[in-house]
């Protein structure tokens, strides 16, 4: 056999056997990997070519070239980690790393060498960073030797050898949803911020290089960016830490030190960020409490009634939360004037939209039964009574009921509307069948849905997600009002706008492509007529 004939089949087998590692690897990775669900989703970027088909490939060559060529520096290193600091060799921690498909960041293990004692004071707690990192571990750090593990990360897929340097999780829950834009991209081994600086520069420099980077993703950026981190890592050997601190001073540290914000935001979001990391995305819900999420903009007219309707329901383990969207109207003094301890207030910063509102509320909400009410519709006073009722006895983890309409002044306008008695995924992509003020689903069953920031269609972004979950079925009682005709209400707009919206809804927060986006349009136009024609009906027809 000729060697060309050998070097083929060798090279061959290489790669099927980098293919094959890297899937495995990445199975694995998937086990430990999981979303920050207690954090708000941000709208994600568009990926270029090379982003998307051939820059994985060149992180899986990469990685498994540096894990074989250097393979006896990882040995050496493991034994002096295990000499001088003991076991465990390999350090672990959760990062953020990609946005994932609901708009909020996935959370992954990172790999690197031990570089800190174990040390622990009396009461068994670990001593501060800076009495912990011994002088071997600091030269570690500032020859970037700890970090060779971070390869296998780059082969599981949770890391790419070049992307924005992977924070912390307490540093990710500070940061502003432009500043958050830097997780669209993967996860870098090394970044455009590393090589300016790295932790020299302020927290907003460094975040704003991320950002740059993200601006332009290419071979060509990839590539100098490798050159120069091998330059400063290896030639000059700069260091990581920062002002002779163990290690870099946290985000939140940061801008609490430089009034940027108060201590109650800083203790507040410290608090979000240990329950990410400690599994409690999935909320200790309360048994048979059901949280009611009423979103609030400008309803001062109608929300007092809505909120009595609550108020006069036959099932009474309830809580009330509403978030207003800073309301220009007099909505803070209607609310002042009802005094209930089961009704809990929010107001946004800013004005942000109803996806937001209710995303806001779902992370509050400790219920097992989540339930849904806009500020101007109406529940009769057995709803939640007969709704839990119907769902307790059949299993059923997420239902909807019928509804009448009424028109802006309260009145009946005759017309009912109900849907089918079992919607299944591919039945709740045909169409909204529920109105979103009859919904109801098991929290503990379906868990904390958020939903993209889109500004129309939200609750039908909403029910897309909670159906992929569990089927919805009708409970075909009208116990509730539906008050169409509000200036601003969905009933108000066009045919033509509605298009949009629904295409936006498909593309946006379903991340379908072009064709598929349109193609479910124009799906829904025709469940829509067919929704017409059969489950809406008037009295007297």
């Amino acid at each position: 056999m000729s060697k060309k004939k050998i070097l083929a089949i060798l090279t061959g087998t290489a790669t099927v056997a980098t293919a094959i590692a890297a899937y495995e690897a990445k199975k694995k990775a998937d086990k430990t990997t999981y979303e920050a669900n207690l954090i708000e989703p941000i709208k994600k970027r568009k990926r270029g070519i090379y982003e998307k088909y051939i820059k994985r490939a060149l992180d899986v060559i990469c990685a498994t070239g540096a894990i074989v060529v250097f393979s006896p520096v990882y040995l050496g290193v493991a034994v002096l980690v295990k000499l001088k600091l003991g076991s465990p060799v390999l350090f672990t921690q959760d990062r953020p790393g990609l946005i994932g498909k609901d708009g909020r960041e996935t959370v992954f293990k990172m790999y690197k060498f031990r570089t800190m004692t174990d040390e622990r004071d009396e009461n068994g707690e670990l001593l501060p960073d800076e009495a912990r990192l011994t002088k071997f571990g600091k030269w570690l750090r500032n020859t970037s030797l700890d970090e060779l593990p971070e390869a296998f990360n780059i082969l599981n897929g949770t890391m790419s050898v070049i992307g924005p340097r992977p924070q912390l999780v307490r540093d990710m829950v500070f940061m502003t949803d432009e500043q958050r834009l830097r997780h669209t991209a993967k996860p870098g081994l090394s970044g455009l911020a590393q090589v300016n600086g790295r932790n020299a520069i302020s927290w907003e420099d460094k975040l704003e290089w991320d950002l740059k980077y993200i601006r332009n993703i290419s071979l060509a950026e990839d590539i100098k960016i490798i050159l120069a981190t091998v330059k400063k890592a290896f030639i000059k050997q700069e260091g990581i830490t920062q002002d002779d601190m163990a290690t870099a001073e946290d985000f939140g540290d940061y801008l609490l030190r430089n009034g940027k914000i108060d201590e109650k935001a800083y203790g507040q979001k410290q608090e979000q960020a240990k329950k990410i990391l400690s599994g409690e995305d999935e909320i200790r819900r309360e048994l048979g409490l059901v949280s009611i999420i009423m979103p609030s903009y400008n309803t001062a007219a109608y929300i007092k009634e809505s909120i009595q309707s609550v108020l006069n329901q036959t099932y009474t383990n309830w809580e009330l939360i509403i978030v207003d969207d800073c309301s220009t109207d007099s909505t803070d003094e209607v609310l002042e004037t009802i005094k209930d301890s089961r009704i809990r207030y929010f107001k946004n910063d800013k004005n942000s939209g109803a996806a937001v509102s209710r995303n806001k509320a779902l992370r509050e909400a400790k219920g097992q039964w989540i339930a849904f009410l806009d500020s101007d519709d109406l529940w009769m006073p057995e709803k939640l009574e007969k709704q839990i009722y119907f769902m307790e006895s059949n299993g059923y983890a997420f239902s909807y009921t019928s509804y009448e309409e009424i028109d802006i002044e309260g009145n009946k306008t005759g017309i009912r509307v109900t849907g089918p008695k079992k919607i299944t995924k591919t039945g709740m992509f045909n169409y909204c069948w529920p109105g979103c003020l009859t919904v109801m689903y098991d929290a503990m069953k379906v868990g904390i849905i958020q939903i993209e920031d889109i500004k129309k269609n939200n609750d039908y972004a909403m029910w897309l997600k909670v159906c992929k979950k569990a089927n919805g079925f009708l409970l075909d009682e009208c116990l509730a009002f539906y008050r169409k005709g509000r200036v601003g209400s969905v009933s108000t707009h066009s045919i033509k706008t509605m298009i949009l919206w629904h295409y936006k809804l498909y593309h946006d927060a379903e991340n379908m492509g072009v064709i598929k986006s349109l193609f479910n349009t124009g799906r829904n136009l025709i469940f829509g007529f067919y929704k017409k024609c059969k489950y809406v009906s008037k009295e007297n027809d």
